[in-house]
């Protein structure tokens, strides 16, 4: 749980500076931010792909081929089942709270932008299965932002929201551990990890907001290339 105490750890830590200093980030400096978190981003989902391919040629070329299988038909099921606009609609709702900076709306808001992203999932999941924290760390330097930008408008509120981040990311790195020590061969969890680096990839263009993925309803990629990579990898 180690990227789940450093992402709680860096939402505490951004909220309490808000209080504390006062004082506005500047347009200039998040987006330094932003530059420097695609770079670690690019760099994640390289160190990911990299990881968890290995073979020769024909090897590489199954596993692609998994890859893009699994990302297609997990596009289809979150497309079926509409994941991306639920994410979508929670944003929605969080905009309109930001127009009402009232304190009972600091939490309530803050704790659902910081649990229902893809991040959070993909970040969880990926810690659970191969112990990797990066793709965790690099949401928690993203959100410690947001929760500087949050806590100037909501106050103490937003001081309270690492502790969803924390039950919610934790317990599903939990869950994932349990069913890699009990029910996956490594196959499934070299899988996860290569489509979750093409998945970091993809968000390097929601960081540096030049485009709206729909990264959302990519998420069911997880698990289907898993099941793929178990038979194929």
């Amino acid at each position: 749980m180690t990227g789940t105490l450093i992402n709680a750890s860096g939402i505490l830590l951004g909220s309490l500076a808000a209080l504390l200093l006062r004082r506005d980030l500047g347009h200039a400096f998040e987006q330094r931010i932003r530059y420097l978190v695609a770079i670690a981003a690019m760099s994640i989902g390289c160190w990911l792909l990299w990881k968890s391919t290995h073979g020769g040629l024909w090897d590489h070329l199954r596993q692609f081929l998994v890859i893009m299988a699994g990302l297609l038909a997990g596009n289809a099921i979150g497309l079926a089942l509409g994941l991306q606009k639920s994410l979508s609609r929670v944003a929605t709702h969080a905009s309109d709270a930001l127009r009402k900076p009232e304190l009972a709306n600091g939490f309530k808001v803050s704790a659902a932008l910081f649990c229902l992203t893809p991040l959070a999932v993909l970040g969880a999941v990926m810690e659970g299965l191969s112990g990797d924290a990066w793709v965790l760390a690099l949401k928690a330097s993203m959100d410690t932002v947001a929760a500087y930008s949050l806590a100037r408008s909501f106050g103490k509120g937003v001081c309270l929201s690492w502790i969803p981040v924390l039950a919610f990311q934790g317990n599903l790195s939990l869950l994932c551990r349990w069913l890699r020590d009990h029910y996956l061969n490594p196959n499934v969890t070299d899988g996860v990890m290569a489509v979750s680096g093409v998945m970091v990839f993809v968000s390097i263009v929601l960081i540096l907001g030049v485009g709206k993925p729909r990264l959302g309803d990519y998420l069911p990629a997880l698990g289907v290339t898993g099941v793929l990579a178990y038979w194929l990898w």
